[in-house]
């Protein structure tokens, strides 16, 4: 796992999409989440719950969710995995952008720690375009 608290693939999903959902919109709804994940409001309800009991979420009754400081740093650092897997796969490996997609979303919540930083610095010694190198974001060290 990224930190100590518990979390599982799914709710990685629900933290990545809100983060997502309100950069994009200002604000993540469950109607909002729901769309994106393709899964019920009930499936988000439900999720939503266990985040805001691990204390990475808060949300009013039908307002908007919004990320804790601790919520929206997991969930930069799962973006980061996900960016950085889907980076490669992309433009090192040469898979399709939709394949890539669907892979890092699969990849990024089960790569240890020690691996991924090994990944890390295996793109950092190749001699990649810029895109790549922005995506990762090198120099973003906040996001690891």
């Amino acid at each position: 796992m990224i930190q100590s608290i518990p979390v599982t693939a799914s709710l990685q999903d629900y933290l990545e999409a809100i983060l997502n959902l309100v950069q994009e919109n200002k604000a993540a709804r469950v109607t909002d989440i729901a769309d994106r994940l393709n899964i019920a409001k009930p499936s988000v309800i439900q999720a939503l719950t266990l985040l805001k009991e691990k204390g990475l979420i808060i949300q009013d009754r039908y307002g908007p969710v919004e990320l804790t400081v601790e919520g929206r740093g997991y969930a930069l650092k799962i973006r980061h995995r996900h960016n950085v897997i889907c980076g490669l796969l992309t433009q090192v490996l040469g898979v399709s952008p939709a394949a890539a997609e669907k892979d890092a979303c699969l990849m990024e919540h089960d790569l240890s720690g020690e691996t991924f930083e090994r990944l890390l610095q295996f793109l950092q010694r190749q001699d990649i375009d810029d895109g790549l190198e922005k995506e990762i974001g090198w120099n973003d060290k906040a996001n690891r």
